[in-house]
């Protein structure tokens, strides 16, 4: 019930502020348009907390439920501070105003009116001016995330060059998916057709670095799309933070029978396997997700712990290939040999100006390459998402190409 609320306070905000800064867009027909489509937006939250099913609420208005709310926050995070930088620039005009008695009838002379009052207006006028851009600015930021984040993953080839590489790894193809999110937003056909793109791209060995799904009615037919990897190697996966979230037990429990099925795919949690590529061994370490719950407070002290169990087998002169759904495991990784780790976790901020993630901030590896002496990371920025907006960081079923330095 959470969220449904926020969400209403939200939108109870919104209606605030717009009404501040452009009182005529929320009269006549728009008004009738606005208010329904808020109460729907509400509800689209609202009613499968009520039934207890994901899956009865129609794309197309979860689709429209987030395009209304990231609209909405955009107008309380832009247009709020212009209201109350204009309503402080009022209340500094009217204290400028001169407040002389009026003088008698045949006295009465023109005063002129203030500099500072009139500098005041003008720069009121132009906040006016600039709060009238503030739903077009969110509408149309809107509709462009939206239509981004629902058009689907990209292919993305990435060459990493590794020192000391055995030539019998140059050329390894890595094919990373990560960070799907089957539910809401995402199904299970475009799971399948994620690791089809693997598969067309020949690539020696699949990875799956965590949050492979939201919505546990749909986790046989999740499993089935990962098991028609065709990769030599198979597939290899770890847990996110999303499997831990929304039922731990039946994903292991499906991982577990869909390896005794003999399918190509592997969950390591906190451990590692040996294959053998050309005749070089390659070892995959795969970590566990380090907090429970929603806690970061262990963080630090569980990434230590994996750290410990998932490396304890390596072998001083193995090639080491980590996996770890939080790109802050990258560190730890480095320590142990791992000459490349693959995560996600962060969706790459999901929006990005010029290439620069516009949350950096959040993370310390947010997206792409990383480097520490000889070891690299590669951060996706996801193949799916739990919310379908972004923008300048598209989704990507990412190809990775081992090379010698």
């Amino acid at each position: 019930m959470v969220r449904p609320l926020l969400l209403s306070l939200l939108y109870v905000a919104t209606w605030g502020i717009l009404r501040s800064l452009w009182p005529g867009l929320l009269q006549g027909w728009r008004r009738w348009v606005l208010g329904p489509l808020a109460v729907v937006s509400v509800g689209v939250w609202l009613y499968p907390l009520m039934v207890g099913r994901q899956a009865d609420v129609p794309s197309v208005l979860r689709i429209g439920s987030v395009g209304m709310t990231i609209a909405a926050v955009i107008v309380v995070l832009v247009g709020g501070p212009l209201v109350l930088l204009r309503r402080w620039l009022e209340r500094r005009s009217r204290a400028a105003a001169p407040r002389a008695p009026a003088p008698a009838p045949e006295l009465a002379v023109e005063v002129p009116p203030s500099p500072l009052a009139g500098g005041a207006i003008s720069r009121r006028n132009l906040l006016t001016h600039m709060g009238r851009a503030v739903p077009v600015l969110a509408a149309g930021t809107s509709t462009a995330g939206l239509a981004n984040g629902s058009s689907g993953f990209q292919v993305k080839e990435v060459e990493v060059r590794l020192p000391n590489l055995p030539p019998a790894l140059d050329g390894f193809r890595i094919g990373q998916i990560t960070d799907v999110h089957v539910g809401n937003f995402i199904e299970t056909r475009d799971l399948r057709a994620a690791v089809a793109a693997m598969n067309a791209a020949k690539v020696d060995l699949q990875v799956m670095t965590g949050d492979l799904i939201d919505d546990l009615d749909q986790l046989d037919d999740t499993m089935a799309a990962l098991a028609e990897c065709q990769a030599p190697h198979g597939m290899t996966a770890v847990l996110g933070n999303h499997e831990h979230w929304r039922g731990l037990d039946e994903v292991l429990g499906a991982y577990a029978a869909l390896e005794a099925k003999g399918a190509p795919v592997r969950l390591l949690v906190d451990g590692s396997h040996v294959l053998e590529h050309a005749g070089q061994r390659v070892r995959v370490v795969g970590v566990d997700y380090p907090m429970s719950g929603r806690s970061h407070r262990v963080k630090a002290e569980r990434m230590q712990r994996s750290a410990e169990v998932a490396f304890r087998d390596v072998g001083r002169d193995e090639v080491v290939l980590c996996l770890s759904h939080h790109p802050d495991f990258f560190d730890l990784a480095a320590e142990r040999g791992a000459r490349l780790t693959l995560s996600g976790h962060t969706h790459g901020g999901q929006v990005a100006v010029l290439g620069m993630p516009a949350f950096w901030f959040a993370f310390k590896y947010m997206l792409g390459r990383y480097r520490n002496g000889d070891h690299q990371l590669y951060v996706s920025g996801g193949t799916g998402h739990w919310m379908p907006f972004r923008l300048g960081v598209p989704a990507e079923v990412t190809v990775l190409t081992l090379r010698a330095a």
